[in-house]
């Protein structure tokens, strides 16, 4: 269980016939949120009595400098005895362009306790992904196909989403919760609106106006046989990049997050992009 968890962590921090979507029209705005984490009651959960924690995100930077991402996970589940505490920090930085990326992650608590990833990430033609781990253990290897990394992803739905369509299929990398590991994607994207009324109250004036799409991304593990999402997350997707209200179905589990503060940062004003 705790293992699903740290998936949580690392997308929140976002294949096939659309990778061409001109991503680099979408800009993203600089911020910190907070999300309250909860169990879904309206999904059984099994012998998982409880759950709940937060996610703090914050992203900074630009298509010229790049993106950093810190994304903070702290949770509790219980079965009915001692809760069990599991924290994760990921933090990365990835190229405007998507050519690069860098990330690091720290878990303490759970199955995991003590983990610690590091790897740094180049884009090579043919498409591919080096990854150069040197945490827990030292090791080289090399990620065939066309595959995003995290922000890369968030804009390439964006662009979909503007340009009016309904799915977005893509293989997607963080690493943060196995270094090896890449996902096979596919996002349903809804109708755009500018409903104030779904605005969370801290974010009200940063959003008030934009336009928003509701989004489901599926995750699955890359070419398995079994065709059952590993976890989905659905949110509301500002035209800017801010998240809203989000829940993550791991399947055995559902938890929701709410929006408990949002802090618009200011923009360093010299990208033209």
């Amino acid at each position: 269980m705790t293992k699903h968890l740290r998936l949580a962590a690392a997308t929140v921090a976002g294949l096939w016939c659309f990778s061409a979507l001109p991503a680099g029209a979408v800009t993203l705005l600089p911020h910190k949120a907070t999300y309250r984490l909860s169990l879904d009651g309206s999904k059984p959960s099994g012998q998982l009595e409880e759950m709940n924690g937060e996610i703090r995100y914050e992203i900074t930077g630009d298509a010229c400098a790049g993106y950093t991402t810190l994304t903070s996970q702290q949770s509790a589940a219980s079965t009915g005895g001692e809760p069990v505490r599991q924290s994760v920090i990921s933090k990365a930085w990835e190229d405007g362009a998507g050519k690069s990326y860098r990330f690091t992650s720290t878990t303490e608590g759970g199955d995991d306790d003590g983990l610690e990833l590091e790897a740094n990430v180049e884009r090579q033609e043919p498409p591919a992904l080096r990854v150069v781990v040197s945490k827990p253990e030292s090791a080289t290897f090399t990620l065939k196909g066309d595959i995003l990394m995290p922000t890369e992803h968030v804009k390439k739905v964006l662009a979909a989403a503007s340009g009016g369509e309904s799915v977005y299929q893509a293989k997607v990398y963080d690493g943060a919760s196995d270094p090896q590991k890449v996902y096979d994607t596919l996002a349903v994207i809804g109708r755009p609106s500018t409903d104030e009324s779904r605005i969370a109250a801290p974010a009200r004036a940063a959003l008030a106006g934009r336009t928003f799409y509701p989004v489901t991304i599926s995750y699955f593990d890359e070419g398995g046989v079994d065709r059952t999402p590993a976890y989905v997350m659905s949110f509301s997707l500002y035209d800017n990049g801010v998240v809203g209200s989000l829940k993550i179905d791991y399947g055995r589990f559902a938890l929701v997050g709410a929006m408990a503060t949002f802090e618009a940062l200011t923009p360093s004003g010299a990208c033209p992009q």
